[in-house]
């Protein structure tokens, strides 16, 4: 009988309190929310610093980034149009943009920074393994890190010393080599 009673109380709480906590403050069921807008809608309307959840294994469109990954999902954000010179924080195995390089690592995560209209002649330490921008070159090494600079729009006749292996832009010769420097010239 004593177990009876109190399976009855124990049912008849669960059906009564929820009714009575409404009740008691007054308060409504909250309305459904309406469901936001597909990943696919916000990236092609996307603006530069939108950010989107994405599942692991989505493709990461053009321009754009993965700045933090939790469970089965990255956050992207949208780096087109950037400024000259924005820095930000993207996950190792992260798309790095045309024209953008690493300055620095964590291990876990990379700093990176957009080149793209930089001054002609502008220089930038990157970690080894960086991205060359076209037109940029690798003028001294430390080691870990490489030291580049931007030969866009250099005036025509213009030498620069630069590393061995480092890209040679069009439009420039390799006039003179020297232990582990080439001389470069733009032509004409």
């Amino acid at each position: 009988m004593f177990k009876k009673a109190l399976i009855i109380l124990t049912l008849s709480s669960v059906v009564a309190v929820p009714s009575l906590a409404v009740d008691a403050h007054g308060a409504a069921l909250p309305l459904q929310e309406k469901a936001p807008a597909s990943a696919k809608t916000i990236i092609k309307n996307a603006a530069f610093g939108q950010e989107v959840w994405v599942m692991l294994g989505s493709p990461i469109p053009t321009g754009w980034v993965v700045i933090r990954s939790s469970g089965n999902m990255n956050l992207i954000k949208d780096m087109n149009n950037a400024p000259a010179g924005y820095e930000v924080w993207v996950m190792l195995g992260s798309p790095i943009p045309d024209g953008w390089v690493v300055i620095r690592s964590t291990g876990t995560m990379n700093l990176i920074k957009n080149l793209n209209n930089a001054p002609s002649g502008q220089e930038v330490w990157v970690m080894l393994g960086s991205p060359i921008p076209t037109g940029w070159v690798v003028v001294r090494s430390s080691g870990t890190m490489n030291l580049i600079k931007n030969l866009n729009n250099a005036p025509s006749g213009q030498e620069v010393w630069v590393m061995l292996g480092s890209p040679i832009p069009d439009g420039w010769i390799v006039i003179r080599s020297s232990g582990n420097m080439n001389l470069i010239k733009r032509l004409g």
